[in-house]
């Protein structure tokens, strides 16, 4: 006796396929259920699935926010996070379960497990990414993230932009200007105005925020001359000889590169502390207790007292 071969899932170039796809090439509902389990199938939302399996929590969101614009067929525009996750920009807390869009036409918001469909924007430019769709511009997507997610993952996104030189200051007021309005527009706004393209990560982007919340004037991106030549600190706390470094885990995940990796930063802080530096590092968990860090800090100062640098 022989047996049928399984139908095969069809290709997709964006790595997403409808039931409705399945269906037409003979796959039935339990043979979805067969391939889901088998792992050649991942399922994003209701009749939608991935080819492959998703990698993270924004690339699960990318591969969401895909189904979601072939589904709507022009109607939206991807907006918000979801943009912001698409451009490749970073985002802190942001809601990443549903996908958020921009209507063309509607004015109705419609919020659904797995899409918030937001109202059409007056005077809005919609714009179109190859292979994917309409998207909002990404000054417009990070200003409206810091409407529904908060002023500072629209500084962590904001921050990443302008460092990559993807848009300009002028460009976020223009898209603060157009959602004019909106609640908590003037808060995404005054979080904007904070925004330096000097900052290399989201967590240089909330450390400045905090430094600026406790009254701390600094200077990204300082250069010191090394005997291992010119090196750059994250923030020079002004008028000090305190440099203040952002000690994220990202540069210690890979085993192989690990003990490199903080050898060299031995050496790099070795050579600021021998130009009469004092080297203070600054971790994720100690921007959630300002007043303890702004302790250390003064502490710092105290200890750096002496001649101002040449």
């Amino acid at each position: 006796m022989t047996t049928s071969p399984a139908p095969l899932v069809p290709y997709a170039a964006d790595e997403v396929v409808s039931a409705a796809q399945l269906s037409a090439r003979g796959v039935d509902s339990h043979e979805v259920r067969r391939l889901l389990r088998a792992g050649v199938l991942h399922r994003l939302c209701t009749g939608w699935y991935a080819t492959r399996p998703p990698t993270s929590d924004a690339d699960r969101h990318v591969l969401k926010a895909r189904a979601v614009l072939r589904h709507l067929g022009g109607r939206a525009a991807l907006s918000h996070q979801s943009r912001v996750v698409i451009a490749g920009l970073p985002v802190w807390r942001a809601d990443l379960r549903a996908v958020h869009v921009t209507r063309i036409r509607d004015e109705v918001t419609r919020r659904r497990p797995h899409l918030v469909s937001h109202s059409q924007v007056s005077g809005l430019h919609i714009t179109s990414v190859p292979g994917l769709g309409p998207v909002v511009p990404v000054a417009v997507a990070i200003v409206q993230t810091g409407l529904v997610a908060g002023g500072m993952d629209a500084a962590i996104a904001a921050d990443a932009a302008l460092h990559g030189k993807r848009l300009t200051h002028d460009d976020l007021r223009a898209a603060t200007e157009l959602l004019a309005g909106h609640r908590g527009v003037r808060r995404t706004a005054a979080a904007l105005e904070r925004c330096d393209g000097r900052h290399e990560s989201p967590g240089e982007t909330r450390l400045a925020h905090v430094l600026a919340d406790l009254g701390i004037a600094v200077t990204p991106q300082f250069e010191v001359s090394t005997r291992l030549g010119t090196r750059w600190a994250d923030f020079r706390i002004d008028g000090t000889r305190v440099l203040l470094e952002f000690d994220g885990k990202v540069k210690y995940t890979d085993p192989n590169r690990a003990g490199d990796v903080l050898w060299q930063e031995k050496r790099r802080q070795d050579a600021l502390e021998d130009e009469g530096w004092i080297v203070m590092r600054v971790t994720w968990a100690e921007l959630d207790d300002p007043n303890a860090l702004v302790l250390r800090i003064r502490a710092a100062i105290v200890r750096s007292r002496g001649p101002q640098p040449r």
